[in-house]
């Protein structure tokens, strides 16, 4: 086994065992609330979002302007990336462990959910000027509900939640 394989073999397995123990602070509260935060982090409310603020005009319209470029490239990489990486989700690699929610495609890595929460909340903070600890919670909020659900493993978090700050400081 060559030093690579040995180093990828060990993130792997403390990707798993981490995930594992953040599966333990599942409960009936924390549960809901964390599957609220992943339903708000889905393509359809970043879609309802974007359509209502281009829908208001003025000021909210230009967010919208500044932000959808941000928001689809993101998206885009993180497809891409899935699609080269196909890296299965926790529920279909790991034994015994279950998901909260149905996946909404069968790749982990990297996290969608994270990586577009951080474009959006960061490139709301650079437009707004104001706001950063809302945005950054929120971000955060979603990201961390990814781990909970038991939809990725905390290193696609972690590579998607750079692919957003990434996006958001430089697109």
């Amino acid at each position: 086994m060559t030093t690579l394989s040995r180093t990828f073999s060990v993130i792997v397995a403390f990707d798993q065992s981490s995930l594992r123990r953040i599966s333990e602070f599942r409960g009936p509260i924390a549960d809901r609330l964390m599957r609220s935060f992943t339903r708000a982090g889905d393509w359809q409310s970043w879609t309802i979002l974007s359509l209502t603020a281009l829908a208001a005009g003025g000021q909210y319209r230009q967010l919208a302007l500044t932000i959808i470029p941000k928001l689809l490239t993101t998206l885009a990489l993180c497809f891409g990336i899935k699609t080269l990486s196909r890296r299965p989700r926790p529920s279909e690699s790991l034994e015994g462990f279950q998901s909260l929610l149905k996946n909404p495609d069968p790749y982990s890595f990297p996290s969608s959910h994270s990586a577009c929460a951080w474009v959006v909340c960061v490139s709301l903070g650079l437009a707004l000027g104001w706001g950063w600890p809302i945005w950054i919670g929120y971000a955060a909020a979603i990201s961390y509900s990814r781990i909970h659900v038991g939809a990725h493993y905390p290193l696609d978090v972690a590579i998607g939640t750079a692919l957003g700050l990434t996006i958001a400081w430089t697109v």
